[in-house]
């Protein structure tokens, strides 16, 4: 085990002794791929007394800093999100602590959750012949637990904003994508003009949801037999328009494959029809393609401040130099929508 890995091993069995009450021993520590917000760590965890004595598989997801939407969570309000969701049966990993900033020696603030087996990779689920037989399923079940998340009342969420008054769930998000554009400033014709035909016909909502805001392949975890275990990333959630979340699970740049559809897995309508089946709420075709090119606006946002945080020399990063590259092709799918609109 690298030094620093040890001192992190070190650091959590003590924060998580305290916190268990028991004599605690982490089996084995090591680092997870991707995450281009926190380092995630996958360890097991061997508690010897008490209400959690046992042998856990944990995740410890640690912060990075440099949030891509000034909208992202604090730890303690995502961590309070989780609960509820878990609380209220959607299928995520349990929260089991956060760790606030210097309460761990070696031990950077973040969160520790169940570690859900399966499958994240987006290439993999839509390839693989693995999960060839749940692909046809795999879509409905994306419907459906989106809309047992939209169910969840908003009042067991008071660490997440209300719209402004007067102002609908998409107009606060649109200054925010303004003002990101201007202090980079740098011309972007085409997101200008997504942002100008967006702000023209925002919708008023008929209901404000807990939407999850990141809701995508990539995002969950996927067994080859029974499809959907978890939903992951909770970091981007906020109040608002369900569409939101329709519409960014739809959009082109999660495929991974040249495949039509939502996203890459079958026609949207199979999508938004299982979404209905679950709340009766069926999503209009047209309000669909303007939560799209808003959710392509505010992933070409996203691409240009990661890349940013590699430029200015904050986080000197391949990965988020990588990210920034994308956004050409975010600007060329908004453009390819606007057409047709």
């Amino acid at each position: 085990m690298r030094p620093a890995a040890d001192g992190l091993r070190r650091g959590l069995e003590s924060f998580i002794g305290r916190r268990a009450q028991s004599a605690v021993s982490i089996v084995s520590l090591s680092p997870l791929p991707g995450g281009t917000m926190r380092h995630a760590w996958a360890f097991e965890l061997d508690v010897a007394s008490g209400p959690l004595a046992g042998l856990h598989r944990l995740i410890y997801l640690e912060d990075r800093g440099g949030a891509p939407l000034r909208s992202r969570l604090s730890r303690e309000a995502e961590f309070q999100v989780l609960s509820v969701m878990h609380g209220s049966g959607v299928r995520v990993p349990r929260p089991y602590w956060r760790i606030q900033p210097g309460e761990a020696a070696d031990v950077g603030p973040g969160l520790i959750v169940e570690r859900v087996e399966g499958e994240t990779l987006a290439r993999r689920l839509l390839q693989d012949a693995a999960f060839e037989s749940v692909r046809p399923r795999l879509l409905e079940q994306m419907g459906e637990e989106l809309a047992r998340i939209h169910a969840v009342p908003t009042d067991a969420l008071e660490c997440l904003a209300r719209p402004s008054r007067g102002k609908t769930p998409a107009d606060a998000q649109l200054a925010e994508f303004e003002l990101a554009l201007r202090e980079m400033g740098e011309p972007h014709p085409a997101l200008e003009l997504a942002l100008r035909w967006l702000r023209g016909r925002s919708p008023q909502s008929e209901r404000v949801v807990v939407v999850h805001g990141d809701y995508r392949l990539g995002n969950f975890v996927v067994d080859s037999e029974g499809g959907l275990r978890a939903v992951l990333d909770w970091e981007l959630s906020h109040l608002g328009d369900p569409g939101e979340d329709l519409g960014w699970a739809c959009m082109r740049f999660w495929r991974c494959v040249d495949r039509p559809g939502a996203p890459g897995l079958g026609p949207k309508e199979r999508f938004f029809d299982a979404y209905a089946a679950v709340n009766g709420k069926r999503m209009d075709p047209d309000l669909a393609l303007y939560w799209e090119v808003f959710g392509n606006l505010r992933w070409a946002i996203v691409t240009l401040r990661q890349a940013h945080r590699h430029l200015s020399g904050d986080e000197r990063s391949l990965e988020l130099a990588s990210i920034g590259r994308h956004c050409a092709e975010v600007e060329w799918e908004l453009l390819r929508l606007l057409r047709r609109l």
